[in-house]
Parts: C-alpha cells; structure tokens; sequence
C-alpha cells in the first residue's frame, strides 16, 4: 500500500529530528489528524469523507497503542460515529433513535463488553464474552440482548464476531468489525461532553 506524499514527507522530516523533538512533531500530526476527523464527524461529513480522516489516524498506530495489553483500553466508551447503520440507530424511526451516544464497556481482564444505549429513557444493552485472537482483536461471543427488565439469551454460538483495535490513546480509540464496519468513540471519563455535541452534530446529518 503506497502512504501519499504528506504522510512520506513528515516521517522523512522525523529523521532529521532528536528523539524528543521527532516524539513532538508526530504528536501534534496526530493532534491536527484526530482534530479533522472530529470536524468531519460533528458537520456532518459524508462517509467517504469521515472514512478518509478514519485512515489518517490510524496511521499514527505506528507509534504504538493499538494493542490489547495497553492499559488504555478497558473503560467506557462512547461511540460518536460509524459506518453500521443499523448500530448507529439509522434505520429506526427516529423517536426510537437514542439521542446520547452509544456506550462500549470493555473489560479485558474478566473477558467481557457491554454495549448500552438509551432509548425513551429505557436502556438497552448486549452482553458480550471476548476473547484476543491477535494482539489487536478480540473474537465476540454475544450472550445477553436486554431491552429494560427484559432479557433474552441466546443458545448456541450464533451471535459472534470480531472487533479489532486500530488505533488507542488517552481519549480515542478506532475499532474495525469483522463485517468491515468502523467505529470511533471517545472515553467517557474525559469526553462525555465533547461526544454528546459531536454525536448530536452527525446525528443532525441523517
């Protein structure tokens, strides 16, 4: 895969650098690459375009972070953009459409993932066991789908999938599904605010 001139240019740059100043140059790139694509979510952006900026920052994994042993990664988090319909709540009416974003709780120590939202002031959850398979991917088995006090378990393993880690730092991360779908969320200890305005500025583009 050829990487475009910018991106060639600025790790030539880096070369010519000392640790510590090649260690700055790459962290405000990355700064102004996360920056866009926040932009681009919250106006609205097209997809094409969103994913385009998706790429940038996934880039800069590179320097490391996108791994399943990095501290950063369990929490909450909360997904302001993908490319899932369905996940986001597009194909529903729109008074069923959760008006917050969506929230992962990744838990890797005991093996599990919640996916919540809040629809009508009922909340709506899947329960999940994960498993790594690689460094960066986690093999999803889906055990409980609740609605409210409402639970369903299904039997079997006919609920799976995988979710992969491409790009990790203190307040993004970037997570590719194995149906090639991609997702941006934000931690919620730090971000709540910023993903609420930037969830309802995508949202406002549907």
């Amino acid at each position: 895969m050829m990487m475009p001139p910018r991106f060639v240019f600025a790790c030539i740059i880096v070369l010519f650098l000392t640790g510590a100043e090649a260690f700055s140059f790459a962290t405000s790139l990355k700064d102004r690459a996360k920056a866009i694509l926040i932009e681009q979510v919250e106006s609205g952006a097209s997809n094409d375009v969103i994913f385009k900026a998706v790429r940038e920052v996934e880039k800069f994994s590179i320097l490391g972070g996108a791994n399943l042993q990095n501290p950063l990664l369990p929490g909450n988090w909360l997904m302001v953009w993908t490319t899932s319909n369905s996940i986001a709540g597009k194909t529903r009416p729109k008074v069923f459409q959760t008006n917050t974003p969506p929230e992962q709780l990744i838990d890797m120590e005991n093996g599990r993932a919640v996916n919540a939202e809040t629809v009508l002031g009922i909340r709506n959850a899947v329960r999940a066991d994960i498993s790594p398979l690689t460094k960066n991917k986690v093999r999803v088995q889906f055990r409980e789908f609740s609605v409210g006090p409402i639970s369903f378990k299904p039997e079997g393993d006919k609920f799976r999938g995988e979710l992969s880690v491409s790009y990790l730092d203190e307040d993004m991360r970037i997570s590719r599904g194995d149906k090639g779908n991609a997702f941006v969320l934000l931690r919620e200890s730090t971000q709540r605010t910023a993903a609420d305005r930037i969830w309802k500025g995508w949202k406002e583009s549907w």
